[in-house]
């Protein structure tokens, strides 16, 4: 292992060409490192956050005829943690470690989370370097990285509540590290880019 423990050998699984054998290693290497890693971010991320959050196994993302997308590792408050509640991932795809904050729409079933988000966009629009390499995940296809966000813009920022509203997907939005970013990448760099995110993340939690 590199770094903080996300290298070379862990990327390596996604070039396996057979798509189940690919699976395989993906559960049996990868998700397997990711959690330990997971777990060693946890203190830190539960100090960052200002309360405890525990590392659990994510979704490895299932793919008709084609290998899966990414493996993820999530952190929330629990066990057990709320069904598609807010929470910190942290993801390793094909070509890049990914830092984010999810929450699904059919958690906020009261609309809570989204008019929070929508009365803090002016806020969060000039927060400026924090959220400057901001990406937006929801609906991503798990190949082409989604562009750079326009964060410094409150409409950015009701876009994204607007996705939390009854029958949208929810929100998914964060930082990319590249494969060989991400073996040179220490412990701290990472708790800090989840620092940069701890803002949105504390919000959607506190909503209510």
């Amino acid at each position: 292992m590199a770094g903080f423990g996300i290298g070379p050998e862990q990327f390596a699984p996604f070039g396996i060409a057979d798509r189940h054998a690919c699976a395989r290693a993906l559960e049996t290497e990868l998700q397997p490192a990711l959690l330990r890693v997971g777990g060693e971010l946890a203190p830190g991320l539960s100090r960052v956050v200002g309360g405890a959050l525990a590392a659990e196994p994510g979704r490895i993302s299932r793919r008709r005829d084609a290998p899966p997308g990414e493996v993820v590792v999530a952190f929330a408050p629990g066990p057990p943690a709320p069904r598609g509640g807010p929470h910190l991932e942290l993801a390793v795809n094909r070509s890049h470690l990914h830092a984010r904050v999810e929450a699904r729409a059919s958690a906020d079933r009261d609309g809570a989370m989204r008019r929070a988000l929508e009365r803090e966009a002016v806020n969060l629009a000039r927060k400026g370097k924090p959220f400057r390499k901001l990406r937006s995940y929801e609906g991503w296809d798990f190949e082409h990285l989604p562009e750079v966000a326009p964060a410094h813009t409150p409409d950015f920022w009701r876009e994204l509540a607007a996705g939390l509203g009854a029958g949208r997907g929810g929100l998914s939005v964060g930082i990319a590290w590249t494969a060989e970013e991400a073996r040179s990448l220490a412990v701290g760099d990472v708790l800090g880019t989840f620092r940069d995110l701890a803002t949105l993340y504390k919000l959607l939690a506190n909503a209510g």
